[in-house]
């Protein structure tokens, strides 16, 4: 039985986030991801500031500084529609959220005054662990004093859909808000 539902940040409670911006210039980047991937990685796990990661952003595509910040942050639009969603799932189960993301990126939550939503937060820059890491999904059951087979992961990413279900954990992929609230009650009720 599900008690908890964990939702992913970037992606999902912001689906327009960076990944826009990264297939919009997705030819800048080339072939070889390793430059972007380490970018990422630093982010994640709190190694470099956001500035500093724009800087490694701008260095990889030619892309100003300014320009990378500017359109990252006009994508970082919370979707209301769901914030309101948890709010009825919040009567029924624990809800929590997890995501790969540095301090300054999270702060996002606060400025959206949605942290309100979560009965526990883990966040890869405090844990010092990024999905899909088992370890990160465990830390996120304990903060809510659940299973891993009593949690619903709600992700966009397929690697980190699989790893969950490796765990035993429930998945949905996100693809977006109108398709979630079709087929979320259906899927809730399913063994």
């Amino acid at each position: 039985m599900i008690k908890a539902i964990i939702f992913d940040c970037f992606g999902v409670l912001y689906p327009n986030a960076s990944g826009h911006f990264f297939e919009r210039h997705r030819k800048l980047f080339g072939k070889d991801s390793t430059a972007l991937d380490k970018l990422n990685l630093q982010i994640d796990l709190g190694e470099i500031t956001r500035a500093k990661f724009f800087v490694g952003l701008e260095k990889e595509t030619g892309i100003p500084f300014g320009k990378i910040k500017a359109e990252i942050d006009q994508e970082l639009v919370v979707d209301q529609r769901l914030v309101e969603f948890i709010k009825k799932l919040k009567k029924t189960y624990k809800i929590s959220m997890i995501s790969n993301a540095g301090q300054e990126e999270i702060a996002i939550i606060y400025r959206d005054q949605i942290g309100i939503l979560f009965d526990a937060m883990t966040v890869s820059y405090e844990v010092g662990i990024v999905k899909p890491n088992k370890e990160i999904f465990l830390i996120c059951a304990k903060r809510l004093g659940v299973k891993l087979t009593e949690c619903l992961l709600i992700d966009d990413s397929v690697v980190n859909i699989k790893a969950a279900q490796k765990l035993g954990m429930k998945t949905f992929l996100y693809n977006n808000f109108d398709i979630f609230s079709q087929n979320f009650r259906a899927f809730i009720k399913s063994p």
